[in-house]
């Protein structure tokens, strides 16, 4: 296992803080909320169930989600807990790949974080789960099933006030298909791709992959 060695110098010494020490039960719930508590992320963690709350939704409105998806739920941000100024440390020393244009903003970063940690601390090695976890933030080309509830439960949470009119988009699109609902978010996104610090290729692929799906 790898050890995550903080750009931090006192003295010369660096300081090493690792956030893959960590023993999972056969509880994953609670293990997750341990988890988030020893780095004072609670707060992410509630974030969490909120999006579980929304997986439920989503089976209400289209009958049936993913037996994997409550778990990629749980999981999609676990990379949170790492700290924005050791994001670009953490990937480099456990070999997560980062694009030129994630370098522009790092936090992106998260969610192949939360997928390395969903992996290599709570040990769980579903393909689908972990790509869920890991594309949750932009999506891709062609995204698996999981991969759009997940997707979608995490921006059905979003709570703040700016975000009231999309979020109401998505349930409304959600009573069609998933498909649609991705495309309704996808394109509010792509719409806005010139006021974001970064718009993601991976978010792009999603766009130009629904808009020609349903388009078809």
């Amino acid at each position: 296992m790898v050890y995550l060695v903080l750009n931090i110098d006192i003295g010369g010494v660096l300081i090493i803080k690792n956030y893959l020490q960590f023993k999972p039960s056969f509880d994953l719930k609670e293990d997750i909320k341990q988890y988030f508590s020893n780095f004072n992320s609670l707060e992410t963690y509630n974030h969490s169930l909120d999006v579980l709350e929304e997986l439920s939704y989503i089976e209400k409105v289209v009958g049936v989600v993913d037996k994997y998806s409550y778990i990629a739920c749980l999981c999609h941000d676990l990379g949170r807990v790492v700290a924005k100024e050791d994001i670009v440390l953490f990937c480099r020393e456990n070999n997560i790949h980062i694009t030129e244009e994630e370098k522009l903003l790092p936090s992106i970063l998260h969610q192949r974080i939360s997928k390395f940690i969903t992996e290599n601390v709570f040990k769980i090695e579903n393909e689908k789960i972990l790509n869920a976890i890991g594309y949750h933030t932009t999506s891709r080309k062609k995204p698996s099933n999981i991969e759009m509830e997940v997707f979608l439960a995490d921006k059905l949470s979003f709570r703040e006030k700016e975000f009231f009119m999309t979020v109401k988009g998505i349930r409304n699109s959600l009573k069609n298909s998933k498909e649609e609902a991705m495309l309704y978010y996808l394109t509010e996104l792509y719409k806005k791709k010139n006021e974001l610090r970064l718009y993601h290729t991976d978010a792009y692929k999603a766009y130009k992959y629904f808009k020609k799906l349903l388009k078809d």
